[in-house]
Order: C-alpha cells, then sequence, then structure tokens
C-alpha cells in the first residue's frame, strides 16, 4: 500500500471520527457518570488538562504512554532510568485506566500522571499543545494516529517501545492495515519484544531499519519482589489458619463458572482447600460472587475481611481491591491466569512466575504467545484445555508438592534469565532523542 493510499485512509479514519463523534461523546459522557472506570475521568481524556501540567518553560520533557496496571510494571524499570540518567528531561506519564494511574501514583507520587486523550483530532491537538512533549514513548500496542500526528508536527520523536503484535493485528486488513502503515511513517524507532513481533510489525509496513528487538520489559518490572511485610499480612488477613490456597486471576464472564465445577472436583480430593477469584473487571463483583452463591459456598469479599476478624471460614474469596493480586500470587499454592478457558487471549503469566508460582493457563494465550512459550520452554508454564484437565492437574499439585516445587523454581528462573530489556528499551529510546 503506497503512502497516498495511507493518508486518504487517515484522512477516511477522521472524517469517520467527526461523523460518529456526537454519539461517541454522549457515549463517554454516559460512561464518565455511570462506569467506576470513568468516574472523574472525563475532563482529562477530552483534553482538558490542570495548568499544573504544563511544561516549565524551556524545559524538555518525556511522554511515556502506559495502559493500565501490566503496563505500568513492565514500564517501572524505564520509567526509574529516565529519571536517574536523564535528568534534563522531566518525565510525564499517561495511562488509560484508574487502576493504572493508581499505580503509578503510589510508586512515583512526584511524577505528573494523567489520563491518555480519546483519538479525536481536536482533542490531540489540544492534549499536545498542553503537554508539550519533546519525544512520546508509546507502549507495546498504543498506536494512536492523532496524538502520534500530532506529536510528529512538533518534531518531537515517536517510539513505540516493547512493542508486541498479536496473531489479531497481524492478520489486519483493509483500513486498519492502511493506519498501521501510515501510522509506521510517524514513527522514529520501534522495540520490539521478541523476532516474532519484529517479523510481524515488519509484514505490516513498519520500516525494517526502525525495527529492534529489544525483549520484553515485563520481565523486568517483575523482578521486585512484594514486600515481605505485606504478604504475611495478607496471609494472615485471608488464610490466618494456612489452608491449601488456590488463587485464580483476571478471570472473565463464563469462567467464573468453570472454576465452580473445578472447586467442587478439586475439593473431593483437598476438602480444606481456600479459593481466591479476581476478576478482570472489579465491577463484576456482584456477578461473580453469585455464581458460588448459588453453589451454597460461603463467599466473602475481600474488601470486607480485616485481621483476625473473619467469623466464618469462608470456601471463596472474591478480590474486589486493587493492587493485590500479585501479593496473592506470593502466597498461593497454586494460581490460575484467567481468560484463557475461554475466548479472550489471556493475560499476563509472566506476573505469578515472578512469585515463583508455575501457573496454570488454558487454551486462549494468542495475546501472550511469547510469554507462554519462554516458560514451558524453561518448565515452568502449565498449560491445560479444560476445567476438567485444570482439576486433574491441581488435584495432582497438591498431592505432589515437591514436583509442584521444581516447576515453581523453574517459572521463577525463565524471569531472571530474561532480563534485561529495558537497559535495550532506553538504549533505544536515548539514542533517538533529539
Amino acid at each position: 500500500m503506497n503512502r497516498p493510499i495511507a493518508n486518504l485512509i487517515y484522512y477516511a479514519y477522521n472524517i469517520l471520527l467527526t461523523l460518529l463523534s456526537p454519539l461517541l461523546i454522549l457515549y463517554f459522557k454516559y460512561k464518565g457518570g455511570q462506569d467506576i472506570r470513568y468516574i472523574g475521568t472525563m475532563d482529562e481524556r477530552f483534553g482538558h488538562y490542570a495548568d499544573s501540567l504544563r511544561k516549565v518553560a524551556d524545559a524538555r520533557r518525556i511522554w511515556v504512554h502506559t495502559v493500565s496496571v501490566g503496563e505500568v510494571v513492565g514500564a517501572m524499570p524505564l520509567l526509574r532510568m529516565i529519571q536517574a540518567r536523564l535528568p534534563d528531561y522531566e518525565l510525564v506519564v499517561s495511562t488509560t485506566t484508574v487502576t493504572g494511574r493508581q499505580m503509578l501514583q503510589k510508586n512515583f507520587p512526584d511524577m505528573p500522571t494523567f489520563y491518555f486523550p480519546f483519538d479525536f483530532p481536536w482533542v490531540a491537538r489540544r492534549t499536545v499543545n498542553h503537554i508539550a512533549p519533546d519525544a512520546l514513548v508509546l507502549m507495546e500496542t498504543e498506536l494512536w494516529p492523532n496524538v502520534m500526528t500530532q506529536c510528529a508536527r512538533r518534531d518531537a520523536p515517536v517510539m513505540l517501545l516493547n512493542g508486541r503484535v498479536s496473531e489479531r493485528m497481524a492478520k489486519a486488513g483493509g483500513m486498519v492495515a492502511g493506519m498501521y502503515r501510515w501510522a509506521f511513517a510517524r514513527i522514529t524507532a520501534l522495540g520490539m519484544q521478541t523476532p516474532r513481533d519484529a517479523e510481524r510489525i515488519t509484514a505490516l509496513g513498519a520500516p525494517r531499519q526502525l525495527v529492534t528487538v529489544v525483549g520484553n520489559m515485563k520481565f523486568d518490572g517483575l523482578l521486585t519482589k512484594p514486600d515481605f511485610g505485606k504478604i504475611q499480612e495478607l496471609r494472615d488477613t485471608i488464610n490466618p489458619d494456612a489452608r491449601p490456597l488456590f488463587v485464580a486471576g483476571s478471570t472473565h464472564p463464563g469462567e467464573e463458572a468453570i472454576l465452580c465445577d473445578v472447586f467442587r472436583r478439586v475439593r473431593e480430593h483437598v476438602p480444606d482447600l481456600l479459593m481466591v477469584v479476581a476478576p478482570r473487571h472489579i465491577e463484576r463483583t456482584d456477578e461473580v460472587e453469585g455464581v458460588f452463591l448459588i453453589k451454597d459456598y460461603n463467599v466473602q469479599r475481600r474488601s470486607r475481611i480485616k485481621p483476625q476478624q473473619i467469623a466464618v471460614r469462608p470456601d471463596v474469596i472474591i478480590l474486589d481491591t486493587i493492587g493485590e493480586l500479585r501479593t496473592l500470587y506470593a502466597i498461593a499454592d497454586t494460581c490460575f491466569v484467567g481468560g484463557s478457558l475461554i475466548e479472550r487471549g489471556g493475560h499476563n503469566v509472566l506476573e505469578p512466575a515472578a512469585c515463583g508460582k508455575a501457573p496454570f493457563y488454558g487454551p486462549s494465550m494468542q495475546n501472550f504467545l511469547d510469554s507462554v512459550e519462554a516458560l514451558e520452554k524453561g518448565g515452568g508454564g502449565r498449560p491445560v484445555n479444560s476445567g476438567v484437565e485444570l482439576a486433574e492437574h491441581l488435584i495432582a499439585a497438591f498431592k505432589e508438592p515437591d514436583v509442584q516445587y521444581i516447576l515453581d523454581q523453574n517459572a521463577l528462573e525463565v524471569i531472571k534469565a530474561n532480563a534485561g530489556a529495558s537497559e535495550r528499551a532506553f538504549n533505544l529510546l536515548q539514542n533517538n532523542l533529539s
């Protein structure tokens, strides 16, 4: 596809956005008043930011965009490198989700943070004029045409770091493929996670000379161990009797019903088993709780459990708090990563692995194939094809803890062996600053 056609597709993208903007704005305004993920965030998403976020005159600024908690965790080593090694640059970071911003504020309390804007052309222009970046770093798959255009017009280099290309993205055609080719013309550098990602993004139209394999920064971001005090506090709070503990993280609709059956099967062999279920979206807590209540299990919400105040021993705990899943992985005996027993493409299997837990996961892991391959190659991945198979493997894990321990250690070693991507990403960033 040649450049004139790609340009026409870009213009068509903006015409379509403009035509749909009244409906989209009404929808987003509704979300801003109803959805916990959007309440109180809409001003910034439409490019209205506080004056305190404006750049100091003559200062130089790097804008890094992370999507949610997973991307924030992966970007943390890079953010710290920028702060320590590029003192002449001010660092500002955007995110898409409330939980992502909370994670940033918790770990970087003095760093300016804000919500990434909607990609309407006028919103992108307003945002870039306000933020005034001298460089923009997008993480993983975040290619937003209008924001990139506005940065390019300021001669601010635009880089994609920790880049990955999913199977679905690799098969893009038509207008979507044209948008990618158009976007690549505004990119200064593409730091990809794996050779497969590099091949895929080149096939999508990225100039080969701009593509570098830097590795997966999430390995580095996960090397920091959970706080021991928090681990002990959480263990004493939710599992004071040291019962066998199974944690199912990032679950989706349809998956909890499968896990309910898994729990029943495993409890026939491990009657004291405690299960913690962490839905991917906290606002589903009522729905998830109902799945287990209807089967007459004693269900408690994590937010309502206080230290030494568990009146009735729960069968199932629903994680309805933010920032505790990784600590739960650390205290679990076994764990499962959701979005994988139903067609969602999976979630981050590296997080439990970094806690020394070999994760179970279902067959739908196409969004994290390289992480899965790394774990399985290192003997630390535990794929299952169904809920029945998951139950069988869990029973075996509890009956053979020595075997499980070896698998857990293998998973942790995979994380350690793949470290170093953040350093390579930083070097790529530094070499491409204006």
